[in-house]
């Protein structure tokens, strides 16, 4: 069986257009990242969905000169998480780990519907979290930035050659071994 495709089609495209989101497919990315398997069925994720005008443009207001692109996005996805919230054996704490996984199930679900989604790290933590009253105590992993493909006319040069351009991964055998470790796969 291939690789499916809204794994290999995901990119983290930014020519994104502000046509407006239908809030039953929203909902669907919810619900596709709950079916992330998580250590006793704790699900520590949460997905706050923003596209009130107000709160998409305080949200907005926090991102890094980087991410200008965003600025057109219908949508913005905050990924919160508590390692609380889940299994911590030792010094392994699974929460991030684990709500990694429903945020994948999440862009799969987009890509599936047509959507460009794109995980954003350049954003005061801080400010979001203010903007959209998460408590203190929690997490917040990154934001997804959620729209349909729109025009690339307004992207800078070196962002115009990555959504045009080949997409770059490591090779397998940079991140692959089998029965046991390898150097090789150190950076």
């Amino acid at each position: 069986m291939p690789i499916l495709s809204p794994f290999l089609e995901r990119r983290a495209y930014r020519a994104i257009d502000s046509k407006p989101i239908d809030e039953e497919v929203l909902t669907r990315l919810a619900e596709a990242a709950v079916t992330a398997p998580s250590a006793n069925n704790s699900q520590p994720w949460r997905f706050i969905t923003v596209t009130d005008p107000a709160v998409l443009a305080e949200v907005k207001s926090t991102l890094t000169p980087g991410n200008y692109w965003a600025q057109k996005a219908p949508a913005a996805t905050a990924v919160v998480t508590n390692n609380d919230w889940s299994l911590v054996i030792g010094n392994r704490v699974f929460a991030p780990f684990e709500a990694g996984m429903a945020t994948m199930a999440y862009q799969a679900q987009a890509v599936s519907e047509g959507l460009y989604i794109h995980p954003i790290a350049g954003f005061n933590a801080d400010a979001v979290k203010e903007a959209l009253k998460i408590p203190a105590s929690e997490t917040l992993l990154t934001l997804l930035i959620i729209g349909y493909p729109g025009d690339d006319s307004n992207l800078k040069e070196h962002h115009l050659k990555s959504e045009h351009g080949a997409r770059v991964r490591l090779p397998l055998e940079k991140v692959y071994a089998k029965d046991r470790w390898n150097d090789r796969l150190l950076p």
